[in-house]
């Protein structure tokens, strides 16, 4: 039997339709409807996965990270991920025969980003994104030569990624030591990958049409359906053509063959690109195997949308197997996650800009539910007035900015402050009682020579006074911790050493850490103006802890006014597993002091400080008044603006709980997107303040939660009135109303 070229057209242009027109199911609707939940699930569950495993490493250290990176290295990243897209579009365009190519590069380019835009974001996956490529070019490649061709471009994909994951999996192998349940692992992974190539090679040599093959043997026992059946000379013509792709193209077939393979080697150079600037001196070989690896998750969980959670969670996994540290798994995940979100945008664009016009009406015309709903009230009114929609927005987002920016930022430079004194080498801190403030600057109370005497107690190694004072931010924002030491014994507790010039003598010097310097692009020599007077910056030391900028304590109690006094004294324990018990003994010595382990002090400026707590309670208080207020206009006007339109309702029977819960409604939908825009604002403006400061922002998930709370029940409760004022409207002079 053969088939003419129009026929394998028309045949192709009905499967296309059917791939593309999901209004028609090609199956009982229970069965599709199940298909649909179950994907639906797997995304939730993805989606819960990612949560956990962000809130298991911390928001903190992926933010640091993200911000290494910076906004140059991910534009630097999205070309390396840009050019493996160049590649296999040469790769799919040169598939189609050159006779038959009436299409250039870029549109080319257009229809690959379109299709793999649907095959990110669907449930159905990679099926319709390959139709999606189909119908973007069918009007410039006919079906009988583009369908085949798409399938030849990936099946030497498939093939290349299948060799790809084979040789990373055996360069982990023979290069690492692994243990028993990862070595396994890898073993089966690489038997699985062999396999494929051994099949893929066996059906070419003997030319065994798989599908064709299989079609009639359920045929045979009729258990074939009639719609594939039909098919069937259609399928068994696509598996003519690919295998004599090679007789015919051998040029282009090693010429696709190696854009793919580039594509690889672009993936990998991604993945070694994003681990240095993350700051790992990672090395070719750990980045081959992280790709190769992260192609096996990719390709396990295929119909979780958009690889949410899994992908993340198994690059976590992965790296820290090769030995780093689980957030640097988490964070390469998610830039690279960022980089096929923006291409994936990209494609949904050109997908927007190709079938919109003509799209949204069909759909509405065939989902009555749909038209329904837009038809409603609320989203009727949403859509109607929208400078006000977006006002009510932005009224709630600059609530939940309120609260999420302003705990995180009090918060966010208490705790770095901290984590910075925790990291000075000393297990306890001794302060006059009640010295320590909001304002971050410690009084000078406690008398330098308490050092000397806390330094005979037993277990004590070493004792050493320090002052702390806040000064103005030199980028004219906010402040910044300067300590003030006696150099050589603060050095001997702390392990401070000079990497770079000389030490503090006395005077109006000072000494920064790398990181200062970095940011500052400062020299030793230079000078910095503090507490409004030039300092001259005569070293930079290491490892950093403390205040990033250190200046002669003597200097500082001239400034403050402490002769022979101190803000704390720094204490470090012969063994500092036993410091309770030195604890013990220094306020058995000094009853009236501050005892402070230096291992709380994050989690002690962040909560220790009463007045912060009654600050952070009343931008609670206000962010509700401001989303109760903006939605108590909004409903108020709206109900006011539809009072002919209620009476209808009411006329035509519908409850008072009704017309309330249409009103509370809307209040709802409008507090969720400003919440969602807060949060967005949120992120924006730590980024913004963290870049352009040196404060520290961090965003805490209990506070967006209470935020989300805030603005979901502000924006209730405003409503309240409005609703039950349009409840209670009289039918009759409701639809009098002028």
């Amino acid at each position: 039997m053969t088939i003419s070229e129009n026929q394998l057209t028309e045949g192709w242009q009905e499967d296309l339709e059917a791939l593309v027109d999901e209004s028609e199911p090609s199956g009982p609707d229970n069965s599709r409807r199940s298909f649909i939940w179950l994907q639906a699930i797997a995304f939730l569950l993805g989606l819960a996965l990612l949560i956990y495993v962000i809130n298991r490493v911390g928001l903190q250290p992926i933010f640091d990270a993200l911000i290494r990176i910076g906004l140059f290295g991910f534009i630097i990243l999205l070309a390396i991920s840009g050019s493996r897209h160049v590649f296999r579009t040469i790769a799919m365009s040169s598939a189609v025969p050159a006779e038959h190519r009436r299409f250039n590069f870029f549109q080319a380019f257009a229809a690959r980003l379109g299709g793999e835009a649907i095959s990110f974001l669907t449930f159905t996956g990679p099926l319709l994104g390959e139709a999606t490529k189909v119908a973007l070019l069918r009007r410039r490649v006919p079906l009988t030569y583009g369908v085949p061709a798409l399938v030849v471009d990936n099946l030497l994909y498939n093939l290349s990624v299948v060799f790809f994951v084979l040789s990373g999996a055996c360069v982990m192998l023979f290069t690492y030591s692994l243990p028993p349940l990862v070595y396994y692992s890898l073993l089966v992974i690489a038997a699985v990958a062999a396999l494929g190539i051994a099949a893929a090679a066996l059906a070419a040599k003997r030319r065994i049409m798989l599908l064709t093959w299989v079609i009639d043997q359920m045929a045979r026992l009729r258990l074939s359906p009639k719609v594939i059946l039909k098919r069937r000379q259609h399928i068994y013509h696509i598996e003519s053509k690919v295998y004599d792709f090679y007789k015919h193209h051998p040029g282009v077939f090693f010429g696709m063959i190696a854009c793919d393979l580039l594509a690889h080697a672009l993936s990998v150079l991604e993945v070694y690109v994003t681990l240095h600037m993350l700051g790992f001196a990672s090395n070719v070989a750990q980045s081959y195997i992280i790709e190769s690896l992260t192609k096996v998750i990719n390709f396990v969980f295929a119909f979780v949308p958009g690889t949410i959670g899994v992908y993340e969670g198994g690059t976590e996994v992965v790296l820290q197997t090769l030995g780093f540290a689980a957030a640097t798994g988490v964070t390469l995940a998610l830039v690279r996650k960022a980089g096929t979100i923006f291409w994936t945008s990209i494609g949904l664009l050109i997908l927007t800009w190709r079938t919109l016009p003509n799209a949204w009406g069909r759909v509405l015309d065939r989902s009555p539910h749909l038209r329904r709903l837009m038809d409603s009230l609320v989203l009727s009114n949403i859509a109607h007035r929208p400078a006000r929609t977006a006002v009510s927005i932005l009224g709630t987002a600059v609530g939940v900015l309120l609260i999420v920016f302003t705990v995180g930022l009090a918060h966010g430079v208490l705790r770095e402050r901290g984590r910075r004194e925790s990291n000075i080498g000393a297990e306890i801190m001794v302060r006059s009682s009640g010295s320590l403030g909001l304002g971050g600057s410690s009084p000078f109370m406690i008398p330098v020579s308490r050092a000397a005497e806390i330094a005979t107690i037993e277990g004590v190694r070493a004792a050493t006074p320090i002052g702390q004072v806040l000064d103005r931010s030199d980028a004219g924002f906010g402040t910044r911790l300067i300590d003030g030491i006696e150099f050589d014994e603060y050095a001997k507790l702390t392990g401070l050493a000079i990497r770079e010039g000389s030490k503090l003598t006395g005077g109006d010097q000072a000494i920064v850490d790398p990181v200062w310097q970095q940011q500052h692009d400062a020299k030793v020599g230079s000078t910095e103006q503090l507490f409004e007077r030039p300092f001259t910056i005569v070293g930079v030391y290491e490892p950093p802890g403390g205040g990033r900028i250190k200046i002669p304590l003597t200097t500082m109690q001239d400034q403050e006014g402490g002769d022979g006094r101190a803000s704390a004294i720094l204490v470090a324990c012969t063994d500092p597993a036993k410091q309770e018990e030195v604890a013990a003994r220094i306020r058995q010595r000094f009853p009236d002091d501050q005892i402070i382990f230096t291992r709380d002090l994050p989690e002690f400026y962040a909560a220790g400080v009463p007045a912060l707590n009654v600050f952070i309670k009343v931008v609670v208080g206000v962010a509700a008044a401001i989303s109760m207020l903006v939605i108590l206009l909004a409903m108020y006007t709206t109900v006011t603006e539809r009072t002919r339109q209620i009476g209808i309702l009411k006329a035509l029977g519908m409850s008072k709980t009704g017309i309330a819960w249409v009103i509370e409604q809307e209040a709802i939908l409008v507090s969720l997107l400003g919440v969602t825009v807060g949060v967005g604002l949120t992120l924006a403006a730590r980024v913004a303040v963290m870049r352009m400061t040196s404060l520290t922002v961090e965003i805490e998930p209990r506070w967006i939660a209470i935020a989300f709370l805030v603005g979901i029940v502000g924006g209730s409760v405003g409503a309240l009135y409005p609703a039950l004022r349009a409840a209670g409207q009289d039918a009759v002079e409701a639809l009098s109303y002028e």
